[in-house]
């Protein structure tokens, strides 16, 4: 017997008995169905983090630390050798020098950071929560802008603020912000000082929504000037104390693991964008595994209904399988037949449910968008790739392959004579 004729004689036979077939189907799609959402949903969110992951970390630059320190999560106390390796120390002239030094390394900035007390329109008595960012002009402009232009990189007194300021402050659309003032209120870093001082600020671009709510961008000489008073030190961010970090510029993206190890080499400590991106990566996997695990649970006991299936079929056509042998087909065939009729319950289930699961997620896509989505409206929630589609394919197909086994062996074994006086 031809391969091809198996499989017409599979899909047949499946076909006869149309009622079984479809309720052992419905168990397979329910499974497909579970991994393929499941899974999607995960690539979603995952693509979602990872996108606005990128509207805040400049892709060619690095933070780099004066302290040797460690980017990984440990699990167990670990013993230190040297404990001046605990001990936070701040950049010199020198370290700046070395920096420079390095073959691709095209710029060396102060990373600049200051806590306010609260933010609040001009004219207004409301006060909001704030989280200042600052940066040079390939940090800064990473970020997508609604509304107005971006400031340039040495000007002072200009803003861009966060697309979710909009309502707090009454301003009806993006464009009715640019303009406006908004006034700064930074405190100093002692307690025991409750001074604290206005800065004012004209916004000149709103920040497409993304994670960082609270998120005002104002240039990196205002910042300056806010952390000096806020810590009480006129010579903070400064060639003299130039920080504990400080943001490294590479000329070229594609150089940038080369530059990380050139700068750890002179005893510095660096992660890189790519590093914190497969940290990232590596976590979702264990989310997908675990959110797809339902549906594996599913398809688990779906092969039981395959099994129970292909059961009765070898009961309902042992005087069959009888024939079959007495005109000459070999166990072999007979194995691969009732194989084939199982590979089948698998893909025809798998099919069906990815195609519903691609359905189920389009439909959650629109109702996100119009709903709980509507800030969003470049995130999906659901995503699926051609990869994914083949893989829960395959699941379905393997897992119904694997099930089948049994009953096609229990099949095989049977003897013509004995088939052939079945009732």
């Amino acid at each position: 017997m031809r391969f091809s004729d198996v499989i017409k004689t599979a899909f047949y036979n499946l076909w006869r008995k149309k009622f079984r077939t479809f309720l052992t189907v419905l168990a397979i799609v329910i499974g497909a169905v579970l991994i393929a959402l499941m899974t999607s949903i995960g690539t979603g969110l995952q693509r979602f983090i990872v996108d606005q992951f990128g509207l805040m970390v400049p892709q060619d630059a690095l933070t780099v630390y004066a302290t040797n320190r460690s980017f990984t999560h440990v699990d167990t106390p670990y013993e230190i050798v040297d404990s001046s390796d605990t001990i936070v120390r701040s950049f010199t002239t020198d370290d700046i020098d070395k920096l420079l030094s390095i073959d691709g390394v095209e710029r060396v900035d102060y990373n600049v950071g200051v806590s306010a007390l609260y933010v609040k329109a001009a004219g207004s008595d409301k006060k909001y929560s704030i989280s200042i960012n600052s940066g040079p002009d390939y940090q800064i402009k990473i970020v997508t802008l609604v509304a107005g232009d971006f400031f340039v990189e040495d000007s002072s007194g200009k803003c861009l603020i966060s697309y979710d300021y909009l309502g707090a402050f009454g301003w009806e659309t993006a464009e009715d912000a640019i303009g406006k003032e908004i006034k700064i209120t930074v405190g100093k870093a002692s307690a025991l000082d409750t001074e604290t001082k206005d800065y004012t600020f004209t916004v000149s671009g709103v920040i497409l929504k993304s994670m960082n709510a609270t998120q005002i961008v104002i240039p990196m000489n205002d910042t300056i000037e806010m952390a000096r008073y806020h810590r009480d030190n006129p010579d903070q961010y400064s060639p003299e104390q130039p920080g504990t970090s400080l943001l490294v510029k590479v000329s070229d993206i594609n150089d940038i693991d080369i530059v990380a190890d050139s700068i750890r080499e002179e005893g510095f400590s660096t992660i890189t964008p790519n590093e914190i991106l497969k940290e990232i990566n590596n976590v979702f996997s264990i989310i997908q595994i675990g959110l797809s695990a339902f549906g594996v649970i599913a398809l688990v006991v779906a092969s039981i209904g395959i099994i129970n299936t292909l059961m009765m079929s070898i009961y309902e056509r042992t005087r069959e399988i009888g024939v079959m042998k007495a005109v000459g087909a070999t166990k072999g065939t007979i194995r691969l037949l009732f194989t084939m009729e199982g590979v089948a319950l698998g893909l025809i289930g798998g099919v069906a449910g990815v195609a519903i699961g691609y359905l189920a997620g389009k439909a959650l896509n629109i109702v996100g968008s119009y709903t709980f989505l509507s800030d969003y409206p470049t995130f999906e929630m659901s995503v699926f790739s051609i990869d994914m589609v083949l893989l829960v394919i395959a699941v379905t197909t393997f897992i119904s392959l694997i099930a089948a086994i049994y009953p096609a062996n229990r099949a095989a074994k049977l003897e013509a004579v004995d088939a052939l006086r079945y009732e």
